[in-house]
């Protein structure tokens, strides 16, 4: 008998309703079992930098995708200055982003027609295939860091909630801190969409 009420004392704690526990919490999986209220703590300090680190790694993904564009920016001042780009000003990459060449009259059509993927425009900056891997390598640890995030509010603990919270204000502190632009289609080969709209 006693056996079985010390074997349900250290079952997790798991509720869809706001709660505050801390002794036997479970998070994610069976593993994360926090027996102890030393454990609790360090678990609140890692979701804290759990929470804090996918900042950091948004900043780097957008870090790294200026880099990119000034990286080949530089190279087109450096052919322009020797004059092997015979193109006017009228042809030049900043002035046709302005006003995109539509096959179709109608934007829906346009998008939904793929031909953005099949025939991608000349106009603006690209990566090259190395650089286009890292993007997405970046791109899917953001995305699979924040589905992590996700989940661990899901368990409606105040506490995680609130570390996750302070890590997330403290990191935007930290990593936020840039240039402001604004969010002009003139732009949009130097900014990136998750630094102007996200």
């Amino acid at each position: 008998m006693a056996m079985s009420s010390t074997s349900s004392d250290d079952a997790c704690k798991i509720s869809m309703l706001w709660n505050w526990y801390t002794i036997n919490t479970c998070f994610i999986a069976k593993s994360w079992h926090v027996k102890s209220k030393g454990g609790f703590a360090g678990s609140c300090i890692g979701c804290f930098f759990l929470v804090l680190s996918a900042q950091w790694l948004h900043r780097v993904c957008r870090e790294y995708d200026n880099a990119i564009v000034l990286k080949q920016q530089k190279s087109q001042t450096y052919i322009d200055r020797v004059g092997l780009n015979n193109k006017s000003d009228e042809e030049s990459p900043a002035s046709s982003t302005v006003a995109p060449n539509l096959k179709s009259g109608a934007p829906e059509l346009h998008a939904l027609g793929h031909s953005w993927l099949f025939a991608p425009s000349q106009d603006g900056i690209y990566p090259n295939i190395l650089q286009h891997m890292v993007r997405t390598g970046l791109f899917t640890l953001e995305w699979g860091l924040s589905y992590i995030i996700m989940l661990l509010f899901m368990y409606y603990n105040g506490y995680i909630i609130i570390s996750c919270i302070l890590g997330a204000l403290v990191g935007k502190f930290i990593f936020g801190y840039e240039p402001l632009s604004l969010c002009d289609v003139r732009e949009a080969g130097a900014s990136d969409d998750r630094k102007c709209c996200g």
